[in-house]
């Protein structure tokens, strides 16, 4: 599991046509599409010199899936190039229960896990 062939993995939401702006989106699509990948919330680096922004990933296996790139990488070129840290890691069922619980795909940090 993780994989359909070398180099497609499971939680690819394919036919997106605009993908930035909406990483916790389709990284939660994803993680719904594939619950062996951990969904990430963390900040990275943003574009044209934007500065640091939130964003959202999949992580399994030592490889990431960036939504908003639409690309896998292994999780140390991520970190790198991305300058991306993580702040929150979540399994498909913590978020899809923090997911309705709050009404929206996340960031959920200020969301209580479960009471």
């Amino acid at each position: 599991m993780g994989w359909l062939d070398a180099n497609t993995p499971t939680c690819r939401i394919k036919r997106i046509r605009k993908r930035e702006g909406r990483c916790y989106e389709l990284a939660m699509r994803g993680c719904l599409q594939a619950p062996e990948w951990e969904l990430v919330h963390g900040e990275s680096n943003g574009h044209s010199g934007a500065g640091t922004i939130g964003h959202a990933w999949l992580e399994f296996d030592g490889e990431v899936y960036c939504p908003v790139l639409d690309k896998t990488m292994p999780i140390g070129d991520f970190l790198r190039i991305l300058g991306a840290r993580a702040h929150a890691r979540y399994s498909s069922e913590d978020a899809i229960c923090l997911m309705l619980r709050s009404g929206h795909y996340g960031p959920w940090n200020d969301v209580r896990k479960f009471e």
